[in-house]
Parts: structure tokens; C-alpha cells; sequence
């Protein structure tokens, strides 16, 4: 008897599985952000919660 084409078939479908369970295990990729208070008296409020220093950055104000 010719096996193969049975065969051929099972291999094909195991594979088609087995790619499925792998793309169903990837976990998203979340991108890191950072939240920035709206508000000057917003910023002070949170930096004062938390206990941190406020650091303000300026670009091109020469």
C-alpha cells in the first residue's frame, strides 16, 4: 500500500497547527511611555506625592 500521500497530509496539518499555537504564545509588544502632567500645579502636586525632584529641560533657547 502507498502511504505516503496520507502521510504527506498528516504532516502538513501537524505543521499548520503547530504554527497556530506559536502565533497564539507571542505575547503584544507594548511600547514604553511616559505619562507628563498637564500642568505646572499638576507636575508639583505628583513630584510632591511621590517625593521626587521636578527636572525641567529646555531645547533651543540659546
Amino acid at each position: 500500500m502507498n502511504y505516503s500521500i496520507p502521510l504527506t497530509m498528516l504532516a502538513l496539518a501537524s505543521v499548520s497547527l503547530g504554527g497556530d499555537l506559536v502565533a497564539q504564545s507571542k505575547k503584544p509588544k507594548i511600547k514604553p511611555s511616559v505619562t507628563y502632567a498637564k500642568t505646572w500645579d499638576a507636575a508639583v502636586e505628583e513630584a510632591k506625592l511621590l517625593k521626587l525632584p521636578i527636572v525641567v529641560h529646555s531645547h533651543g533657547f540659546y
